[in-house]
């Protein structure tokens, strides 16, 4: 699962450390996980996989926002 998650991070182009941030997970744990170094705890697995569809959510609602007043989506990341 953290694997699935790492790569939809990735393709949604979201910051590790924003992430990290978000689900409160340490920086440097979070790159432990997505490289399969340490398992994450049941809490920690539902706290990044919470925080990363917030974030994916907010990122489409600001591309949305961007659309519609004529911001050229390259400058929303």
């Amino acid at each position: 699962m953290i694997k699935t998650l790492r790569i939809k991070r990735i393709a949604a182009e979201i910051p590790a450390s924003l992430l990290a941030a978000k689900a409160g997970v340490n920086r440097s744990r979070l790159s432990n996980l997505e490289r399969g170094y340490i398992k994450p705890t049941d809490d920690e697995l539902q706290r990044l996989t919470s925080a990363l569809e917030q974030l994916i959510d907010a990122k489409a609602v600001m591309q949305r926002t961007a659309t519609a007043v004529g911001w050229p989506l390259g400058e929303v990341r």
